[in-house]
C-alpha cells in the first residue's frame, strides 16, 4: 500500500505595528517619546513640496496642503494725521514727527508704510539746494530715509516751487514676540526751522503698520 503525503502551504499576510518605547502601538509606526530629525534639506523654493506635517494633541502625525495654511493679518496701527513738526536745521538731527509702540504676541513679518506731507511756507530765492527728507526708525535704527531734492532760482517773480511735498516709503521687516518702537522722523536741509513743516492732517497723510502670523 501506498502512502500519499500532502503539503500544504499557506500563505497570510500580517499587519504589524512597530512601538518605540511602547508595548501597545496604535499605528504602524508609533514612538512614544522625542523626536529629533539631523540635518534636514532646505526646500522652500521647491515647489514639489507642497505638504507640511502636523500632530494633534495625541501625538499623531498627518499632513496638510501648504496652500490651505492660513496667514492672519493684524493692523496695528492707521494714523492719517500727524502732528505739524518744524523739521528745518542742518539735516543732521531729525525732529520726531510720530512715535508708536507695538506689542506682537509671537513673531511676525510687520510691514510699515507712510506718506508724510511737508509745507514750505517761505521757499527760498538764493538758488540754493535743499533737501527734504523723512526717516523711518525700527527699535532706534533707521531703515529708511525717503528724501526729495529741492532747488530755486535767485528771483522773487514767483517761479520757485513752493507748496505741499509728499515723502513716502514702505518697509517690511520679521520682529520677535514683544514690544517694539516705530517712529517718524523728518528733516530739512537747509531750512529754517519753521520754514520747513513734515506732518499734519493732509490729504494722503498716513502711517501704518501690519503684522502678518503665521496660523496653523
Amino acid at each position: 500500500m501506498k502512502k500519499i503525503i500532502f503539503i500544504l502551504f499557506i500563505s497570510s499576510n500580517l499587519l504589524a505595528q512597530v512601538g518605540i518605547n511602547t508595548t501597545a502601538p496604535t499605528r504602524v509606526l508609533d514612538v512614544n517619546g522625542n523626536m529629533r530629525v539631523r540635518n534636514s534639506t532646505d526646500k522652500s523654493s521647491d515647489v514639489l513640496y507642497d505638504r507640511v506635517l502636523v500632530s494633534d494633541s495625541n501625538g499623531n502625525i498627518d499632513y496638510v496642503q501648504k496652500k490651505t495654511l492660513n496667514q492672519l493679518v493684524t493692523q496695528l496701527f492707521n494714523i492719517t494725521s500727524l502732528p505739524a513738526t518744524n523739521a528745518g536745521g542742518t539735516g543732521t538731527t531729525p525732529a520726531v514727527i510720530s512715535t508708536q509702540n507695538i506689542n506682537l504676541s509671537k513673531p511676525a513679518v510687520v510691514t510699515v508704510t507712510f506718506s508724510v506731507p511737508i509745507s514750505i511756507p517761505n521757499p527760498p530765492i538764493d538758488g540754493r539746494l535743499r533737501i527734504l527728507r523723512t526717516h523711518l526708525a525700527v527699535n532706534g535704527t533707521e531703515v529708511v530715509r525717503a528724501s526729495e531734492t529741492y532747488t530755486n532760482r535767485p528771483t522773487t517773480t514767483g517761479t520757485n516751487l513752493q507748496g505741499i511735498f509728499y515723502n513716502t516709503g514702505t518697509y517690511t521687516v520679521s520682529l520677535a514676540a514683544g514690544t517694539h518702537t516705530i517712529e517718524l522722523r523728518g528733516t530739512c536741509f537747509d531750512f529754517a526751522a519753521a520754514d520747513c513743516v513734515q506732518g499734519d492732517a493732509l490729504p494722503a497723510t498716513v502711517f501704518q503698520a501690519f503684522a502678518y502670523y503665521n496660523e496653523y
